[in-house]
């Protein structure tokens, strides 16, 4: 039988997933994932350099993560672009760390931020300069859909479908 106490690097990750998912990115403090752990927050330190590591193997998988979801979907430019509102919508604190907090790309491995962005590229199907653009707006406009800032009558989907036809010019 497996321990479920004492920190290794697999249950430090996987307690530092279930925090983020179960109370959000501002609740990931060394204390907090120590106490879930079952040990002083010190010890963590024999383990893990500090909180930025946690965040950026949380940000790798979440990217990870990402990626599958886009790569998954129907090849459609509209297809696509709802995988991302779903993914984002079905994991906000994820979404939070991996797309709305600055990336720690000197700790990420090699090339994982990369291989995603050439798939937006070659979803989008122009240069790097438009596919930043469409990214942008629905970006925003998934940000906006979580932080619940429409109204109760606002339909979403024709929204969406209207940015998607945007984004297709």
């Amino acid at each position: 039988m497996a321990n479920t106490y004492g920190p290794t690097r697999e249950r430090i990750f996987v307690e530092s997933l279930a925090l983020l998912e179960s109370k959000g990115l501002a609740s990931l403090s060394m204390r907090n994932l120590a106490d879930r752990l079952h040990i002083k927050a010190p010890s963590l330190y024999k383990h893990v350099e500090g909180r930025d590591e946690i965040v950026a193997d949380l940000q790798a998988y979440g990217i990870t993560q990402f990626g599958q979801a886009i790569a998954a979907a129907n090849k459609s430019k509209r297809a696509k672009a709802l995988a991302y509102r779903r993914w984002a919508t079905e994991n906000p604190h994820l979404y939070e760390v991996t797309l709305r907090t600055p990336l720690l790309r000197d700790r990420l491995p090699e090339g994982l931020e990369d291989g995603v962005t050439q798939m937006i590229i070659e979803i989008t199907g122009k240069d790097h300069e438009h596919a930043r653009a469409v990214w942008a707006m629905l970006h925003g406009l998934v940000d906006l859909e979580i932080a619940g800032r429409f109204p109760e009558n606002a339909d979403l989907d024709k929204t969406w479908l209207r940015a998607i036809q945007m984004a297709s010019q």
